[in-house]
Parts: C-alpha cells; sequence; structure tokens
C-alpha cells in the first residue's frame, strides 16, 4: 500500500493457486542441478567445487523444507532460484545471462506471491500490485462486500470481483458496506 496514506479498511484477497509457478519453478531448478551435474561429469579436470556442492543443497532443502511444511498458505523457492542462478555463474556452466533470468525469477516470485491488499480511503481504493493502483471514488458506480466476496463495479462498466482470505463478520460488512456508500454519494 501508498505510505503516506492510511486506509479505512484494507481488505486481504484470497491467494490464488501458484501450482503453476511452482511447477515451472521447480522445472528450473532441476535443470539447473541437472545441468551443473552433466557439466562436472564432463569436463576433462573432474573435480566437485564444495561451493557448486553447497548450492545443489540449498535448492534440495529448500524443496524439502516446501514439501514438509504444507500448513503454509504459499511455498516459496527464493533461495532455490538464488541458488540455483549462481550455478549458473560459477564453474563448469557460467552463462551469465541464464543466472540472471533465474534472478529475475526469484524477484518476480516474490511480487507475484505477495499477499494481495486492497486499502479503501475516503480518497481513494488501492491495489497493492505492481505497479500500484489507484482508483477515485468518481470512478466507481458501487462497491460492495457480501458474503466473503468485494464487488467493485466501476462507471465504465468494468467489474471486479474476488473473494476474501478469512471470512469477514457481518457487523464489518455493514461497516464497509455504508463506508463505500458514503464515499460514493460524496464522490457525486
Amino acid at each position: 500500500m501508498s505510505r503516506n496514506r492510511e486506509y479505512d479498511f484494507v481488505i486481504t484477497l484470497r491467494h490464488p493457486n501458484y501450482k503453476v509457478y511452482n511447477v515451472i519453478t521447480v522445472l528450473m531448478c532441476v535443470l539447473a542441478i541437472a545441468a551443473e551435474v552433466f557439466a562436472l561429469l564432463h569436463t576433462p579436470f573432474f573435480s566437485y567445487n564444495w561451493i557448486n556442492i553447497v548450492l545443489m543443497a540449498v535448492i534440495v532443502i529448500n524443496f524439502m523444507l516446501s514439501v514438509f511444511n504444507q500448513s503454509e498458505n504459499v511455498i516459496t523457492f527464493k533461495w532455490a532460484l538464488y541458488a540455483a542462478a549462481f550455478l549458473w555463474l560459477m564453474y563448469p556452466l557460467h552463462l551469465p545471462w541464464i543466472a540472471v533470468l533465474f534472478i529475475v525469477a526469484a524477484l518476480l516470485e516474490r511480487q507475484i506471491k505477495f499477499p494481495q491488499e486492497i486499502g479503501f480511503s475516503k480518497e481513494a481504493i488501492t491495489f497493492n500490485t505492481f505497479p500500484f493502483k489507484n482508483y477515485s471514488w468518481q470512478q466507481v458506480k458501487n462497491a460492495m462486500l457480501k458474503d466473503n466476496m468485494l464487488t467493485l463495479d466501476f462507471n465504465n462498466n468494468r467489474i471486479i470481483q474476488k473473494e476474501t482470505e478469512s471470512n469477514v463478520p457481518a457487523e464489518m460488512e455493514r461497516e464497509f458496506n455504508e463506508f463505500c456508500k458514503q464515499q460514493i454519494a460524496r464522490s457525486l
């Protein structure tokens, strides 16, 4: 959210299914380990570099912790991606452009899996996406929270419907809906 603004209401949205992102990340890291092992076995001066082994261990440990820690809502492979990037930087692979792709993937994973929140203030509605999205109340025809479903209806006929992460008490729902009605009426 914007650092300069206080919000009257902040709604956290339900996490989407990150299965596709996780599968791609796992495949990227398995590819890095396979390439490293292949390269080590086919170098003329076969020698184990302890840093390469530590990096491969970091990848495996990150995967194992993710598998065994299923209670977490969002699994991150950030450290595995960073370790795989360093594998691509070091001998015998030494392909810096692939390492850069892995570092970008690690940075993007954090942004993709960041909890989605929408802040409602008297001035605007702000989405914490990258980049931030701000909508003034003049752009909104209706905003409502009902049965853990947030609905934003814009004047340009665009509708956003998102499920909240947790159950919202009925009293909080009424307060939120009343707040939104007031802001929409005030903006007209």
